[in-house]
């Protein structure tokens, strides 16, 4: 695993401080999942209950559900799909996993082109707003990722193209990071269930440039 230096925003002392960006989602990682996210979240959780709020609410943790462990489990030893992970204060932020060979291109510019495809985005719950939520610790550490995975696609050849499925959730920030929404297909993998977001060449040069919102 290599390490690369990041800032992230710490909110309660109002500044960026250094963070570290790994190309790897290992067991440290995971065991971080395990122990200090699922516990967060499941706090969370029961707090929104108590509010009255069910699972069908908007404002229901819509990632609540993935198993990072399971999921890493299924794609190990495949050489398409790659992970990402940040730590800040020895405590992982937030993970990445991407599929570096399978997808490709369907805005008209880039039809068919390959692409770099965010397979799963998420960061810690501690790190996330919401209603009843504690104040966030964390900033910026879902655009740094972002920024890897632009990073990635110019490293593989695909000038900075990326392709990737939203939670309903999560629309705002893909939109902020400047991909193109086209909509939800029922012939895609999520069965028309979630919208496709899609980054050009141009976006990508443009939020490599850009300072993080």
């Amino acid at each position: 695993m290599t390490a690369y230096p990041v800032q992230i925003f710490d909110v309660s002392a109002n500044r960026l401080i250094d963070g570290e960006l790994h190309d790897e989602i290992g067991e440290k990682q995971l065991i971080d999942w395990e122990t200090k996210w699922m516990p967060a979240l499941d706090a969370y959780i029961a707090r929104l209950v108590n509010n009255g709020v069910s699972s069908q609410d908007p404002d229901w943790p819509q990632s609540g559900h993935w198993d990072w462990r399971n999921k890493m489990s299924a794609v190990k030893g495949l050489l398409g799909s790659v992970g990402y992970s940040i730590t800040c204060c020895g405590v992982t932020q937030g993970m990445m996993s991407l599929d570096l060979t399978s997808k490709r291109g369907r805005l008209p510019e880039q039809n068919g082109e390959h692409l770099i495809y965010v397979d799963y985005l998420e960061v810690a719950p501690w790190n996330r707003k919401g209603p009843y939520a504690d104040p966030i610790k964390y900033r910026l550490i879902g655009q740094a990722l972002m920024r890897a995975a632009f990073k990635r696609s110019i490293d593989e050849g695909f000038k900075g193209r990326i392709g990737l499925h939203s939670l309903p959730q999560a629309i705002s920030f893909y939109e902020r990071c400047g991909l193109t929404n086209l909509g939800a297909s029922p012939d895609d993998e999520h069965n028309g269930k979630l919208p496709y977001f899609e980054a050009t060449t141009a976006v990508a040069e443009a939020y490599l440039k850009g300072k993080p919102q």
